[in-house]
C-alpha cells in the first residue's frame, strides 16, 4: 500500500514540477498545501527519487521531531535518523537514550548511511565534539581477529565507558578473566567477547537480568559515550568555563558542519528564518560567554 501512495504523489504534476524547481545552494521555495502526514510522504518520494542528496527535516520541537520521524521510518526503514536535542546545558547529556541517538545518529552520517535526518531547530545549533571522537575511537571487533584484550579495555575506558563487576545498563563493560561484557550505543544488545591468548574466539549477546549468554554475533561496534579521550595528564576541569576546563572551539561542529554541501534542509510549519537566526545568534552568545 505504501509504495502505491508515493506512486502516486510521484506522478503528480507538481510534484514534478518541485523536483526541477528545488532550491540550489542559499536559496529557499516555499511549499504548502500538504495536510497531516503528506509532507512527510514528500520528503520520501524526494529521497527515493534523489539518492544521491541527504534531506534534513528541522521541526520546530522534540515531540513534532517525533512525529516526523515515525512517519518517515515507516516510509523509509533505516534510512532515516533521529538527532535529538540536548537536554542539558552541556555536552555530556546525562540521559543515555538521547547521547545514544545523537552518537549513533553521526556515525550514520559520517559513514553515509543518512538518507533522511530529522532534528530540532535548538539541535542544529548545538556544537559536539563527538564527531571527531565517533571518527577516531569507534571500536569494530569481529570474531576470529586478533587483538590485545588489554588496549581494548583501555580504549573503553577512553570512550567513557563505566568499569563494573557486572553491566547493569547501557555505557558499562565488566572483565572477568579473557571475558569482556559490553554494552554501548550503536549496539542491539549487550555482548560478550571472549579472547584466547590474542584471538577472539566468540562473541555473544548475553540477557543482561540473568547474565546468561544468548546467540553468537560475528561483530559488533563499539560508539564512543564521551566526546574526547580523557588523558591522565590533563589537568581537572572545572566544569565553570575557566581557564582550567576551556575547551578548543575549533574543535567543535554543529550537526549542519557534518552534513554533505548539496544537503537540502527542509524546515517545518513553525520553523521560519527569523527563528533561526534567533537561536544561532543565543548559541553565539553562549559560546562566547
Amino acid at each position: 500500500m505504501l509504495p502505491q501512495v508515493l506512486d502516486r504523489i510521484r506522478d503528480l504534476a507538481a510534484m514534478r514540477g518541485l523536483k526541477r524547481a528545488l532550491p540550489r545552494r542559499g536559496e529557499r521555495i516555499d511549499v504548502a498545501g500538504l495536510p497531516g502526514s503528506a509532507a512527510a510522504v514528500l520528503v520520501a518520494v524526494l529521497c527515493e527519487d534523489l539518492p544521491q542528496r541527504t534531506f534534513v527535516v528541522v521541526a520546530p520541537s522534540p515531540a513534532e521531531a517525533e512525529r516526523w520521524y515515525s512517519d518517515l521510518t515507516m516510509l523509509l526503514g533505516e534510512a532515516v535518523r533521529l538527532y535529538p536535542q540536548r537536554e542539558s546545558l552541556g555536552e555530556e547529556e546525562p540521559h543515555f537514550e538521547i547521547a545514544g541517538e545523537r552518537v549513533e545518529t553521526i556515525n550514520a552520517l559520517l559513514a553515509g548511511q543518512a538518507r533522511a535526518l530529522v532534528t530540532t531547530l535548538p539541535a542544529t545549533a548545538e556544537f559536539t565534539r563527538m564527531a571527531d571522537a565517533v571518527a577516531s575511537l569507534r571500536l569494530e571487533v569481529h570474531k576470529g581477529e586478533r587483538r590485545d584484550m588489554i588496549p581494548f579495555i583501555d580504549t573503553l575506558e577512553q570512550m567513557g565507558y563505566e568499569r563494573r563487576p557486572s553491566i547493569l545498563d547501557v555505557a558499562q563493560f565488566a572483565v572477568r578473566g579473557g571475558i569482556v561484557d559490553v554494552y554501548g550505543f550503536g549496539m542491539a544488545a549487550p555482548a560478550r567477547v571472549e579472547w584466547w591468548g590474542d584471538e577472539i574466539v566468540s562473541i555473544r549477546a548475553f540477557d543482561l537480568d540473568t547474565q546468561r549468554s544468548e546467540h553468537e554475533i560475528e561483530s559488533i561496534s563499539v560508539l564512543p559515550v564521551i566526546p574526547v579521550s580523557p588523558s591522565p595528564s590533563s589537568p581537572p576541569q572545572s566544569g565553570l568555563g575557566g581557564e582550567e576546563g576551556e575547551e578548543d572551539e575549533g574543535s567543535g561542529k554543529s550537526l549542519l558542519d557534518l552534513l554533505p554541501p548539496d544537503t537540502l534542509v527542509i524546515g517545518t510549519p513553525g520553523v521560519d528564518p527569523s527563528q533561526i537566526r534567533r537561536v544561532w545568534d543565543e548559541a553565539e552568545h553562549h559560546l562566547k560567554v
